[in-house]
């Protein structure tokens, strides 16, 4: 499939679901503020307003996080922490998990050691997960920074979390929640036969690309130079997110038919 297929079957379903990433698809990898590109905002609020469409924006940061990134979508449904918190296109919470939080809060200070050892290193902790980001990580240090995100990631293991290996990221979460089985939640509860496509960049999107494909829809690997190749089968990948949201704003266009001329897609 090239992108000029996806698109003429994407804007030809009678029921579609539009589920997106946030990082590294609509927006860049970034050690700061991560903001949501305007082009895909506006793309998918359009995409939100077309006949017989559902958006959903499914990510690991917390619902109101990217609740707040993305008000410009409007209607869209927010999965939040892997599929952890899901709301409805009105904010309503339909799903929240009961956060591990005993086992979080031993995990996380094991976490502030590690940041003792490498200060470059930060955690971010969530409800129902604990990140370590080495990003800012000089090279000279990184060394002793794989030493900590081991010996971390095996502690999590040990207390039976999940932890994902992903761009300048290691994040332990609850094994109960992946982004496949959030997409399973929301086209419950859409019509069936609905077509849904998925991007997404990183190794927590792989259960989602593997779902949608393995459902009938669309999986979409959104590559970048730290992770070139993902370790399921998409049915494209495109090159950063410049491309998905090229698609998305030439899907808007067809299927909504509010944002003017479609961009040339190659």
């Amino acid at each position: 499939m090239d992108v000029l297929e996806l698109v003429e079957r994407a804007a030809a379903a009678p029921s579609l679901l539009l589920a997106t990433d946030f990082d590294g698809t609509i927006s860049e990898i970034t050690a700061g503020v991560a903001v949501a590109a305007p082009l895909a905002l506006g793309a998918l609020g359009a995409l939100s307003r077309a006949p017989g469409t559902t958006v959903a924006i499914v990510t690991g940061r917390t619902i109101h996080d990217v609740s707040a990134r993305t008000a410009a979508v409007g209607a869209a449904w927010r999965v939040g922490e892997h599929g952890a918190e899901i709301a409805t296109p009105g904010g309503e919470f339909v799903y929240q998990a009961e956060a591990p939080t005993e086992a979080l809060d031993a995990l996380e200070r094991e976490a502030d050691e590690a940041v003792r050892r490498v200060p470059a290193l930060w955690v971010e902790r969530k409800r129902w997960s604990i990140a370590l980001n080495w990003r800012r990580v000089p090279a000279e240090a990184r060394p002793a920074a794989f030493d900590a995100l081991g010996a971390w990631a095996d502690a999590a293991a040990r207390r039976g979390f999940v932890v994902m290996r992903g761009r300048s990221i290691h994040e332990a979460r609850d094994a109960a929640h992946d982004k496949g089985r959030a997409l399973a939640f929301l086209l419950a509860r859409l019509p069936p036969g609905t077509l849904v496509v998925y991007a997404g960049d990183d190794t927590t999107d792989e259960p989602a690309i593997a779902h949608a494909r393995a459902i009938g829809g669309v999986g979409v690997y959104i590559a970048s130079s730290e992770r070139p190749d993902t370790a399921v089968e998409p049915d494209l990948t495109l090159d950063g997110p410049g491309a998905w949201i090229a698609f998305l704003e030439a899907l808007a266009a067809r299927r909504g038919g509010v944002l003017g001329e479609a961009p040339r897609l190659v």
